[in-house]
Parts: structure tokens; sequence; C-alpha cells
């Protein structure tokens, strides 16, 4: 029986494709931490659009409150790991560092005069 050579080869090409395509096109893992596509719009952070139209005390509150939801569950949610909790929680505290540190007045900090 006689099998074109190009059917043979396009054969190969699919075997191999599919034999070894999990180690040629490895899924890069969508960041979960510091600032994941989804929440995103427009240009702009979601946590940013919120501190425009709450405030920063208000957006302050809302990432000292995360920080201890995600380290109160650490773990716990089925697809997170405790080292991901753990980096959300470390991330939204930052976040409100940098805000105490960006509006002092509102945190009736001293501006050291």
């Amino acid at each position: 029986m006689y099998i074109p050579f190009f059917i043979i080869c396009i054969f190969v090409i699919f075997l191999t494709v599919c034999c070894f395509s999990p180690f040629l096109f490895k899924h890069k893992k969508k960041e979960q931490v510091n600032h994941p596509a989804h929440y995103q719009k427009n240009g702009k952070e979601c946590i940013e659009v919120m501190e425009e139209k709450y405030g920063p005390m208000a957006v302050y509150n809302f990432c000292i409150c995360n920080a201890f939801k995600y380290e109160w569950r650490a773990g716990q949610k089925d697809g997170n790991s405790t080292e991901q909790d753990l980096a959300k929680a470390k991330w939204y505290r930052e976040y409100a560092i940098k805000l105490f540190n960006k509006y002092p007045d509102i945190f009736n900090v001293p501006n050291g005069s």
C-alpha cells in the first residue's frame, strides 16, 4: 500500500505536537496578586478609581480590612494557596502604607516642622 510522503509528514508533525505540546507551549500563570488584569479597566486600576470616588481614608480602611481578610482565610479558599493569600494581604498593607505616606494631613501626621 502506497502512502504519499506528505501525508506521513503531516501525521508525524501531528503526533509531535500532540505529544510534546505541554512542554512546548507552557501556559503562563495569570498574575493574581500585583495588579491582576481583572481589576483594570480603561487604563486604570480599580483601587485607583476607588480612591478618586470615595477618598483615600475609605480606601485605607478597605485595604486594612482586606489585609485582615486574606490573613484570616489564608489557604482556606479553593484555588488560593496560603502563600497567595498572604501575598495579597501584604499587597493591601503596603497600599495602605502608601496612602498613609501620600496623605499625612488626612491621618493627622505632623509634617516635621
